[in-house]
């Protein structure tokens, strides 16, 4: 399966803006069921605010192998907490 990777640095931003770095690579490294759980938090957020990419940050949290590669991704980037 092909992972999208076009927003991944503007997720990655978007989540050291607003310090959730630390606790998204947690849910992103946690098991299936909260990770899961916490997608579903996220589209419940999604009518209070307007922004797409919590959205798409949802998905990511669902699926498996998407959640592995972005874990991968800002692992190997520099961000500072």
């Amino acid at each position: 399966m092909q992972v999208n990777q076009y927003n991944w640095n503007q997720w990655a931003q978007y989540l050291q803006q607003y310090h959730l770095m630390g606790l998204f690579r947690f849910l992103l490294d946690a098991a299936g069921p909260v990770r899961v759980i916490a997608a579903q938090s996220l589209y419940l957020t999604q009518p209070f605010f307007r922004n797409s990419i919590i959205g798409q940050l949802a998905e990511v949290l669902e699926d498996s192998e998407k959640s592995k590669a972005f874990l991968e991704f800002v692992n190997n980037k520099e961000f500072i907490e």
